[in-house]
């Protein structure tokens, strides 16, 4: 699975929509994003599997099976194509930097089964010990 930006610019690819990649975007992310989804559409026409795959998560955001293959050949068109690389490291960039200068808020994702004798604290921002 790729990791949640990826998941993100791969989101806003099939919806054709910058604002997947977060809220407050920049005019350069915006137009970094434009860039890559035109230079993406080129390299996806030419490759039946992909266009499918893309086509697939336009009809269902939620398809895991369709993400993991978009993922696949975005990442093969970016080694294959420098434009493509380059926008998408570009794009990535921006979007991190958006992200971290966002509210400060903290985001927490548990994957497995937490029971009763797990525990899971959360804390951002410890000034000073912290004894458990």
């Amino acid at each position: 699975m790729a990791d949640p930006v990826t998941t993100a610019i791969i989101a806003a690819l099939a919806t054709a929509s910058a604002t997947k990649l977060g809220e407050d975007l920049g005019e350069g992310v915006v137009s970094t994003f434009r860039s890559l989804y035109k230079a993406v559409t080129r390299h996806f026409r030419s490759d039946p599997e992909a266009q499918e795959a893309l086509d697939d998560l336009r009809l269902d955001e939620h398809d895991t099976e369709a993400m993991d293959v978009v993922s696949t050949h975005l990442d093969r068109a970016a080694h294959e194509d420098p434009e493509i690389g380059r926008l998408l490291e570009e794009l990535r960039s921006g979007v991190n930097e958006v992200n971290q200068e966002g509210d400060g808020a903290v985001v927490n994702q548990i994957n497995g089964n937490v029971s009763d004798s797990a525990k899971v604290i959360q804390g951002r921002d410890f000034h000073g010990g912290i004894h458990l």
